[in-house]
């Protein structure tokens, strides 16, 4: 089993991700660290534990982190997400969280002696926190699979990802700080295996708490992109974070080039914009960057991992 901890801005597809990593066999969540993004940390938080409570996972610790970003912003950022609501349509958890993300990552990954990889979803406030706090975790990190960037794929603004966008500065601390390991999962690699209704029932024919509630989550995503004319003729939905927990389980989901990667931080026309080199000649350490996935092996891992060990959906019997 894969060690693995998560670091999420929880909303639909976050917690797709969290159902993923906390029930397939092959990986062993050791904890989630919540941050702002989405929403405020408190939302983020009360919205991760709802989802590990569904599937029965509710022993894995829930840490809050950041609720802003690690250095002021070029610009200000609107408050939360208004076009999403704050709190996941799940069952109120019963468990509580955990002490503070940044202090639980550096105890962690300090105290370690196997190799864990982090997969942080939302923006990257909490690593890059902890990164000031202790150098040395560059050195005891296996690898980061990163949700974000986009290289010519549209983010939420023409130039950039919400997640780089919303913390560039933490962006270029993290992909800059020499980590063995850092597979940067693009807008592109999860706009090109957006999954559809079908695909929904799919999942929901698991039959488990965790495949029915991705069901949902999918298919309440395909209504939204609606209000996109590409993805609205599609009739599908990107289900962008649940791509980087499946690169641990089956890297050959998405396809990689190397490059480095630069953060734009001073420029307001392209705040926040992943620039990738892929001849080499560009300062910073290497990285790799999906830039495409497969989406019917995507599919199958979602199934595998969704339809196990959650226990059957109390709707269906």
């Amino acid at each position: 089993m894969t060690p693995v901890i998560l670091d999420c801005d929880t909303g639909t597809d976050d917690a797709v991700a969290i159902m993923l990593a906390a029930l397939h066999p092959d990986l062993d969540l050791l904890g989630v660290t919540t941050v702002w993004g989405n929403h405020d940390v408190a939302h983020t938080t009360d919205n991760s534990l709802r989802v590990l409570d569904l599937v029965g996972r509710g022993g894995i610790g829930v840490h809050p982190g950041s609720n802003g970003p690690v250095r002021p912003r070029l610009e200000e950022l609107p408050s939360g997400r208004s076009d999403l609501p704050a709190t996941l349509p799940l069952p109120v958890a019963t468990t509580v969280a955990g002490g503070p993300a940044v202090e639980w990552l550096v105890e962690t990954l300090r105290g370690t002696t196997t190799e864990v990889t982090v997969v942080p979803t939302g923006p990257l406030t909490n690593l890059a926190a902890a990164l000031a706090a202790d150098r040395r975790l560059v050195e005891a990190v296996a690898g980061l699979v990163v949700l974000g960037g986009a290289h010519r794929e549209r983010g939420v603004t023409t130039y950039a990802e919400r997640n780089v966008w919303c913390d560039p500065e933490a962006a270029h601390d993290v992909l800059g700080a020499g980590f063995r390991d850092v597979l940067l999962v693009t807008m592109d690699a999860t706009f090109s295996a957006p999954l559809t209704a079908d695909d929904a029932a799919r999942l929901r024919s698991l039959g488990t708490a965790a495949g029915v509630a991705a069901a949902d989550f999918v298919d309440d995503r395909i209504e939204w992109y609606r209000r996109d004319p590409a993805m609205a003729g599609l009739g599908a939905t990107p289900l962008h974070d649940p791509l980087a927990v499946a690169c641990l389980l089956d890297p050959g989901v998405v396809e990689v080039r190397e490059a480095t990667v630069t953060v734009e931080r001073a420029d307001r026309t392209t705040y926040g914009a992943t620039r990738f080199s892929f001849s080499g000649g560009a300062a910073g350490p290497p990285v790799r960057v999906a830039l495409r996935a497969d989406h019917d092996r995507f599919l199958d891992l979602l199934c595998a991992g969704l339809g196990a060990g959650s226990g059957p959906d109390p709707a269906i019997g």
